[in-house]
């Protein structure tokens, strides 16, 4: 006889158990976390390359609207997913994870559902936006453009959700591919042929063509999804699991909508004070820094569901083990990159605009490395916090922390320019970093930081975490 999940579902007899299937040795994270930073890497240049090709086959005014129309809908499309693609991360490897593949799909059919009415809901939102007088007397286009940015804003949510729900079935590189490379690798020819073509494309048309490319890369994962979910057993979720589902789908909501809100706050506000030209460095400085984190965030994308399976069955040595493992390979890998920017960071800069190539922006830079360095150190907090079930605590930190950042941005950019700014915006990221680790270490007994790794953290942290409960 086969063994059985905890839902009942008979397994073939010498089958591994759905937990086996889920988990991956250090060896294959390792390599899966390669491979997706890898990924990421790729992505990020190609996402540039896009851009300019889009430039390319737009005039100034054209593209200055594209702009703000993708700006839009990228943070439309957090907002709109109501945390669901945190949630499938969350609940999918714990529920399958510890066997119950009935209570995993049923819990999966409800995220997709969730996802789409959000989605839905939020483009409708911003289509009703497009017939009020915001705009309309000076931007004869306002209209059609907030149609175009409502299908792209469900477009990029539903590929970020679907994404994350085949990563949380350790589908990596189906999941990560399509969005990340396809997308943009098909985008940038199209776009180079209407230049050649000598055809100028309006902001509205290239809205559309961006969404339509990106709907037509992610229709394979879409229909592998759907059918998977509509062909599996699924069982109803119980009353205690619906609370928790509606609990923690809140939690999520708030700290995944949140960052990339305070995000485009910190550089509205920068732009107001210092004017368009300056905060146009400090934009492409606070960019450029992205790259310090590019190895953790790859990484992450492999980590998130062996946290989630592994937490929530009891494994709390092996969550320490790979965080603070993952801590210190994208520490190695952050501070690489940290001394690059101490080194060529003017002709860096000047890449973008050899206006930027001055000391004064050198330093923004490296302040901005410095801030990204010490969090990248600081591990995988956020998606701990997220899948552990500290996402209440996640998002109260957040709020606290970024509105003095906030604040602290206004004065310091005032009184000191870009440097000003850097330091703030840096010591904003250090902060909320560092107490998320207090946090996690005190709340669950497990420190992601670099600090878990060479201090044997797994074994200290997981006897602190069983006294204070006993």
């Amino acid at each position: 006889m086969g063994d059985k999940t905890s839902s009942g579902e008979a397994l073939p007899a010498g089958d591994s158990s759905p937990a086996d299937n889920l988990r991956l040795s250090m060896g294959a994270l390792a390599k899966s976390g390669a491979v997706a930073s890898i990924i990421k890497l790729v992505s990020a240049g190609l996402s540039f390359l896009m851009f300019v090709a889009v430039a390319m086959t737009t005039d100034g005014r054209q593209f200055g609207l594209y702009s703000a129309a993708y700006a839009g809908a990228s943070l439309t499309s957090f907002f709109s997913l109501i945390g669901q693609h945190s949630a499938v991360l969350r609940f999918w490897p714990q529920y399958a994870g510890s066997g119950d593949l009935h209570s995993a799909n049923g819990m999966m059919a409800r995220s997709i559902l969730v996802a789409l009415a959000g989605l839905a809901g939020f483009s409708l939102v911003i289509v009703v936006i497009a017939f009020l007088p915001l705009a309309s007397a000076d931007m004869p286009e306002w209209q059609s453009i907030c149609i175009a940015a409502s299908v792209l804003a469900f477009a990029l949510g539903w590929s970020e959700f679907v994404a994350c729900a085949l990563r949380a079935k350790n589908a990596l590189i189906f999941a990560l591919l399509p969005r990340d490379v396809i997308w943009r690798a098909i985008a940038i020819p199209v776009f180079v042929l209407a230049h050649f073509m000598q055809v100028k494309m309006s902001a509205v048309t290239a809205t559309y063509l961006t969404a339509g490319l990106l709907l037509l890369s992610i229709a394979p994962q879409t229909i592998v999804l759907l059918r998977d979910t509509i062909r599996m057993k699924r069982g109803s979720l119980s009353q205690e699991q619906k609370r928790e589902f509606k609990t923690v789908t809140l939690g999520l909501w708030g700290v995944t909508a949140l960052p990339p809100a305070l995000s485009q706050a910190s550089t509205l506000l920068v732009a107001a004070i210092l004017g368009p030209e300056a905060a146009g460095a400090v934009f492409v400085a606070d960019r450029t820094m992205r790259l310090v984190v590019l190895a953790l965030n790859g990484i992450n994308q492999a980590l998130a569901p062996q946290i989630s399976g592994a937490f929530h069955n009891g494994d709390r040595p092996h969550v320490q083990r790979i965080t603070s493992l993952a801590a210190l390979a994208g520490f190695i890998i952050a501070l690489s990159v940290l001394v690059v920017f101490v080194l060529f960071g003017n002709l860096i800069l000047s890449i973008f605009n050899p206006a930027y190539a001055t000391p004064t922006m050198q330093a923004t830079l490296i302040i901005f490395g410095i801030g990204a360095t010490v969090g990248t150190a600081c591990g995988p907090t956020e998606i701990l916090m997220q899948l552990t079930g500290l996402q209440h605590q996640l998002f109260k930190l957040l709020v606290v922390v970024n509105v003095l950042g906030l604040c602290a941005t206004a004065v310091l950019t005032y009184l000191l320019g870009p440097i000003g700014a850097a330091l703030s915006i840096a010591g904003t990221i250090i902060v909320w970093c560092v107490t998320a680790v207090f946090i996690a270490r005190r709340s669950i007994g497990i420190n992601p930081s670099i600090l878990g790794f060479f201090a044997g953290e797994d074994a200290l942290a997981a006897r602190s975490f069983l006294k204070g409960r006993t």
